[in-house]
């Protein structure tokens, strides 16, 4: 089969080379929009501009790659149907569960504590917070739509999972990330995505899962960037040094719980569906 003048026979590697392809059009394409675009734009838009426009580029490379195909975007689920809202709001729920697990787990066995903000946040702070709507979309569209679908046409479910993962990691390494940071947040995050991508048959639950956790995190303190916190996530005073070095060690255990269990989910829906 031709495939943009490329003469690739075999499906799996068919399946492969579509991925990257895709993958690497759509940083191309990002690079270009968030270099120019939001230079027209107040530096406060900066966030929904890049947020939309890279929702625009995925929405167009899967349309390109689709008509390539002669298929339809109904043929990979990303169509708005009367039950994407609530699909998208019960990925918000998944989401808000599973940071409720992370943040009183962080209370209970660390030196932790929740503290108000004493900066407190404005009407207009809390409305940037709508940008992760778009900046989540776009990653979802981009991972667990087109190639996600491709690749598990080509491969096992279990396959795609760890394909997608790494090149989940990899985009963010890119982006600027450190490479350990990359694989031990995003690349564990996109098991869950991947899984609730899978069960859905969509994006919007994995968009919801994917908004409620980056908007929780900085709202609550846990990661520090451009959203301003409602709370703030601090050691109570009197931490000694082994006391914050525990807390690391608690937080990279919940990542490897949440880890492992995304993976015993994956192999449970596998085992459901009689896949191999």
């Amino acid at each position: 089969m031709n495939f943009f003048g490329f003469n690739v026979k075999d499906p799996k590697l068919k399946a492969v080379f579509r991925a990257i392809l895709f993958w690497f059009a759509f940083i191309l394409l990002l690079f270009l929009v968030g270099s120019m675009l939001p230079k027209l734009f107040p530096d406060s838009w900066e966030r929904f501009i890049y947020g939309i426009s890279g929702t625009g580029a995925a929405v167009l490379l899967t349309g390109i790659f689709l008509k390539n195909e002669q298929s339809l975007f109904r043929s990979i689920g990303l169509v708005w149907e009367q039950k994407t809202l609530p699909r998208f709001f019960s990925g918000l729920l998944y989401g808000t569960l599973i940071m409720g697990f992370i943040i009183s787990s962080l209370l209970i066995f660390t030196e932790l504590e929740l503290k108000r903000n004493q900066e407190g946040i404005s009407i207009w702070q809390m409305l940037f917070y709508l940008s992760v709507i778009p900046l989540a979309l776009m990653e979802e569209i981009a991972f667990r739509s087109y190639p996600f679908i491709k690749l598990e046409k080509a491969f096992s479910a279990r396959l795609t999972q760890i394909i997608v993962a790494i090149a989940f990691a990899l985009y963010h390494v890119v982006a600027g990330w450190n490479i350990q940071l990359a694989f031990l947040g995003p690349g564990i995050w996109a098991f869950v995505f991947g899984l609730a991508a899978m069960r859905s048959g969509g994006a919007a639950v994995p968009t919801g899962i994917h908004v409620a956790l980056n908007s929780l995190q900085p709202l609550m303190g846990l990661k520090a960037g451009s959203y301003a916190s409602l709370w703030m996530l601090d050691f109570k005073p009197g931490t000694t040094e082994a006391m914050k070095a525990k807390a690391d060690t608690i937080g990279f255990v919940l990542q490897i719980i949440i880890f492992l269990t995304a993976i015993i989910l994956t192999e449970i829906y596998i085992r459901k569906r009689n896949d191999p």
